[in-house]
């Protein structure tokens, strides 16, 4: 009997300034697939790129490589929408010397194929390109170079950039100082529409993270996290494993990030 992959979620999320509510479908990815998904990085730094790209394939997503030098490059998964505005979604699949780099950040690199599968049955304003960075650690280097290589026009198209940073630690939270104001809102009005507390904590002072590259060009940001003062000492350490995400909370924040990206699809013009 072939497994089930999916299940179809609706949620009325309270559009903001209205008295009606705006019906949500995703098809989320069940708890076993996400959490396969999240397992399939347990590999050395150098197959990490391909386990990124078998699992946008596996979701059904042709990949694009964008080459950042000899060894590796961003992998790309693009969900064409009926316009060409566009919201980028992203996290990195390089980690530091210390550690299996599970948190930082196959925890958000391993969700993307999740959320392409979520959304991508039912039309969609916007196209939403799912990026998952190479070079983080080395000095936001994927980032940039995807960056780089936009043409004004495009990046004057994107609406938004999500950055999915060490998720599953604690429950999730929101970088809210470096947050667009308004992409900050949209979120928490999704997380009270399906009852997840979103905290806010701000890691200004802990490092940077691939929101740089965009909020320099621009472009409006929001990095979504776990992490707290008491965990950040299990970045770039022999803590940074698998053990340490808390899958309860991972699923949480994958729900949640499902249904915000639909959510901007209707409220972002």
């Amino acid at each position: 009997m072939a497994r089930r992959i999916i299940q179809t979620a609706v949620v009325a999320a309270l559009l903001a300034g209205s008295c009606f509510a705006e019906k949500l479908e995703v098809d989320l990815a069940v708890e076993a697939v996400v959490k396969d998904r999240l397992e399939s990085g347990a590999v050395g730094a150098r197959q990490r790129q391909g386990a990124i790209r078998s699992l946008f394939s596996d979701a059904g997503c042709s990949v694009e490589e964008q080459r950042i030098d000899k060894t590796t490059a961003n992998v790309i998964c693009t969900l064409p929408g009926q316009t060409d505005s566009t919201i980028v979604v992203g996290g990195h699949f390089d980690f530091a010397d210390h550690g299996k780099g599970m948190v930082d950040d196959w925890s958000g690199a391993s969700l993307l194929p999740s959320l392409y599968q979520a959304l991508k049955s039912r039309p969609r304003k916007h196209t939403y390109v799912f990026v998952a960075f190479t070079g983080e650690e080395q000095g936001l280097v994927g980032s940039s170079k995807y960056v780089k290589n936009l043409t004004s026009e495009q990046k004057a198209l994107i609406h938004a950039f999500i950055n999915l940073e060490c998720l599953g630690v604690t429950p999730v939270k929101v970088w809210a100082s470096r947050a667009s104001p308004v992409l900050l809102a949209r979120l928490s009005e999704v997380a009270s529409a399906i009852d997840v507390t979103l905290q806010g904590v701000n890691v200004d002072q802990v490092g940077d993270d691939d929101t740089h590259p965009f909020l320099s060009a621009h472009i409006p940001v929001i990095t979504i996290h776990s992490l707290t003062q008491e965990t950040w000492g299990i970045l770039h350490s022999d803590r940074d494993r698998v053990e340490a995400i808390h899958f309860d909370d991972y699923y949480t924040a994958y729900k949640l990030t499902a249904y915000y990206l639909a959510y901007l699809d209707v409220k972002t013009e």
